[in-house]
């Protein structure tokens, strides 16, 4: 039975769309490998910079903060007598103790910060180099792996950059030496900021308390002849937030 010219053509278009669909799908998956190829080559040329570039925020974390924590009670004691010579010097009442009250906190903590960073200035300004307003320090790494017959070189190159301020930015990047050239360069960023960490108790003697109300400070309450006043201070220290990869 002969075939009409017309069922013909629909076969002859039926094998050339399936055709095309096998090349079409042939052409993807070729493009997915070969894209897949490049992530992978490109990935161990950047494995290990994020988790390097967050140690180095770490350590120049570390940095700022250890000068706070050796030098709390100086901190502490330089911000009090800058407070205590303040007008507007007022306490509140806590459980038989005394503390700031708000808008005396507020200053005092401006104080406190104020008197770290005389400390933070003279840390940074050993550890790292002044550029402009920022701090750098460029560092590396290199490292020898052996793999039995062979040893595997790795060498990193990286930069952090400390931005001060009543709270810091730092940033860290990184590059893995390839050759004769540099891997695309990773950058994470933190943000370093002031946070409450704990309280000092401060004794007020008859002397202190009459040198404070002659000064205009208010009491919530008086001790009784031959009694102190306790006075608890907050103190601050630094802590890092929001580590994340810019570049």
């Amino acid at each position: 039975m002969p075939i009409s010219k017309t069922r013909r053509g629909g076969a002859y278009i039926s094998v050339l769309a399936a055709t095309m669909l096998i090349i079409m799908l042939a052409a993807i998956v070729l493009s997915v490998t070969a894209v897949s190829r490049r992530l992978t080559a490109r990935y161990s040329d950047t494995i290990g910079l994020f988790d390097l570039a967050v140690a180095g925020n770490e350590q120049a974390f570390f940095l700022l903060r250890q000068p706070i924590d050796s030098h709390k009670e100086e901190i502490s004691y330089n911000a009090w007598a800058r407070v205590v010579d303040d007008p507007l010097l007022g306490f509140t009442y806590y459980y038989g103790s005394l503390l700031l009250d708000e808008p005396t906190s507020i200053i005092y903590r401006q104080f406190f910060i104020e008197e770290a960073q005389k400390l933070l200035s003279v840390a940074l300004g050993n550890n790292f180099t002044r550029v402009h307003f920022d701090y750098h320090l460029a560092w590396g790494l290199d490292t020898a792996i052996d793999a039995g017959e062979h040893v595997i070189h790795a060498l990193y190159q990286a930069e952090t950059i400390v931005s001060p301020g009543n709270a810091f930015n730092v940033t860290t990047t990184t590059r893995r030496n390839i050759g004769d050239y540099l891997s695309i360069p990773i950058a994470v960023q933190a943000s370093i900021i002031w946070t409450a960490s704990e309280r000092r108790a401060i004794v007020l003697d008859a002397h202190t308390i009459l040198t404070l109300e002659s000064n205009g400070a208010i009491f919530p309450f008086l001790p009784g002849p031959g009694e102190n006043l306790i006075l608890f201070l907050d103190e601050f220290t630094l802590a890092m937030v929001e580590s994340l990869r810019i570049t």
